[in-house]
């Protein structure tokens, strides 16, 4: 079976956030493995992380203890690759 790749699911909910005019999508690590069935927290984490650009934020959780508790704010409005990645 292949593995979920989160970086690339994650860029696809921003995007979706993007066409519909959505300004901030929050996502929750717990939310995602719920939705996955992932055991692997870490792998979730860095998929999360992966995708946080300039201006986005962690709102709870830590970048650098992978937790279910992960939560980022991703700002939809400009994702334009000229956005500096923060991970």
């Amino acid at each position: 079976m292949e593995k979920t790749n989160y970086t690339e699911a994650i860029y696809f909910r921003k995007r979706e956030y993007n066409r519909n005019g959505w300004n901030e999508l929050k996502i929750k690590a717990a939310d995602i493995i719920a939705l996955t069935g992932e055991k692997d927290v870490k792998a979730v984490c860095e998929g999360m992380l992966k995708n946080m650009l300039e201006g986005d934020r962690i709102i709870n959780g830590s970048d650098d203890k992978p937790s279910k508790d992960l939560e980022i704010a991703y700002y939809c409005d400009n994702l334009s690759e000229s956005r500096r990645r923060l991970y």
